[in-house]
């Protein structure tokens, strides 16, 4: 397949080297010439996971450009920016987007789904989590984190919450398994992705408030307190827009991954801490947001929010 990966971040790198492993044609598209440069004059450098030392840092090479509009067109292309980019981003491959080659959004964040469905057919649109984590080093290097599952579905049309099983969801999730990127398809991809986001908008709001790796939230009882409110709080919103959580007990995922990353900063952190904007809005925000429209109180993520729009506007304040 031709592959457009949106996005030169980790998880980004960790598809396209997958991907090309898989004897893909990719190509990445990044706004920062930095990063493209050095793609293109070295490729893409995966170091291994911290705890698995003996297996040697791979060089990948990859395409890259920083003008969407050098391509003429593609299979498919994954959206792998940050929320708050997904309008400009999804901008800059609109030539490319049709039912025969659509666009897979795949942010941790809420919001996304709405901005694609003004801009192109429900047809042209594929969602997708991933649980795969990496850290990204350099211009053009990524260390490998969790290799966890990715998930991707259809869309239904407005208000319906479920997307059909078709040939080529499943076309594209043999081409990811094929590739070393362990892929399901979902008819309950939106559900999935509340969950994901109720999941992670906790981790990354206690993480980043407290400056702490992922690992410490299980460490007291007070903090799991905390954890537990927030979940909860997500939760009810998901329940008043009628979406199903898919993964059972809230709390025990949130276990899961903080135990498998426990020493790993969260990306919320690492954006604070290098002075980046922050996907604030598309998680503990979009959940307030929506608990609003819903006649719900939700003080926790109310609280988050603040806080860490607060870090965003007083960088050098903390």
């Amino acid at each position: 397949m031709k592959i457009v990966i949106v996005g030169g971040g980790a998880i980004g790198r960790l598809f396209a080297t997958s991907l090309v492993k898989g004897k893909n044609d990719v190509t990445i598209v990044d706004t920062n010439p930095k990063i493209i440069k050095e793609i293109q004059q070295n490729g893409i450098s995966v170091a291994p996971a911290a705890e698995d030392p003996k297996v040697a840092t791979e060089r990948v090479p990859v395409a890259a450009v920083t003008d969407a509009g050098l391509i003429d067109k593609c299979d498919l292309i994954l959206l792998l920016v940050k929320s708050f980019a997904t309008k400009s981003a999804a901008e800059s491959v609109a030539h490319l987007v049709t039912p025969d080659s659509p666009i897979l959004f795949m942010q941790t964040g809420l919001g996304n789904q709405a901005i694609l469905r003004e801009m192109f057919p429900v047809k042209s649109i594929l969602a997708g989590i991933t649980f795969m984590s990496g850290t990204a080093f350099g211009n053009s290097a990524v260390r490998q984190g969790r290799r966890g599952l990715t998930f991707i579905g259809e869309l239904g049309e407005v208000g319906d919450l479920t997307g059909d099983i078709t040939s080529r969801l499943q076309r594209i999730c043999k081409n990811f398994c094929d590739s070393g990127i362990e892929t399901r398809w979902s008819h309950k991809i939106i559900g999935r992705l509340w969950t994901k986001v109720i999941t992670y908008s906790t981790l990354n709001a206690l993480t980043t408030v407290f400056k702490v790796s992922n690992g410490r939230l299980l460490e007291n009882e007070e903090c799991i307190r905390l954890v537990k409110q927030l979940l909860a709080e997500g939760e009810a919103v998901a329940r008043a827009r009628g979406v199903e959580i898919v993964s059972g007990d809230l709390y025990e995922l949130f276990e899961e991954v903080v135990k498998v990353s426990s020493n790993n900063l969260s990306s919320m952190l690492q954006d604070i801490l290098n002075g980046r904007p922050t996907e604030i809005e598309a998680q503990s925000g979009a959940l307030v947001r929506y608990a609003e429209k819903f006649g719900l109180e939700i003080p926790g993520h109310q609280m988050m929010a603040s806080i860490i729009r607060l870090f965003e506007t007083w960088p050098m304040e903390r």
